[in-house]
């Protein structure tokens, strides 16, 4: 008798909200630059810049956040103020 084997891929995704989401991506191309999601990623970088083991480029990324946040951060406040006034 010989030996005959097949593979049934157990985690098959049948979903097709997943199966759209798979193929086309799962953000908007857009997404990230509107003042406040800069400065969600300057958030992210500084939290991420705190795993650098080198000291001197640790605190370079974590200016470099720090410049993205309080930029972001203007122009967020400087957008509310004007829609008020407006």
């Amino acid at each position: 008798m010989a030996d005959v084997g097949f593979h049934v891929p157990i985690s098959t995704v049948t979903n097709p909200i997943l199966l759209y989401l798979f193929n086309h991506g799962w953000e908007s191309p857009g997404w990230g630059h509107l003042p406040i999601n800069q400065a969600a990623l300057g958030l992210a970088l500084h939290g991420l810049s705190e795993k650098v083991a080198d000291r001197r480029l640790q605190a370079e990324l974590q200016q470099l956040a720090h410049n993205i946040v309080d930029q972001s951060a203007r122009a967020v406040v400087g957008t509310a103020v004007r829609s008020e006034k407006g």
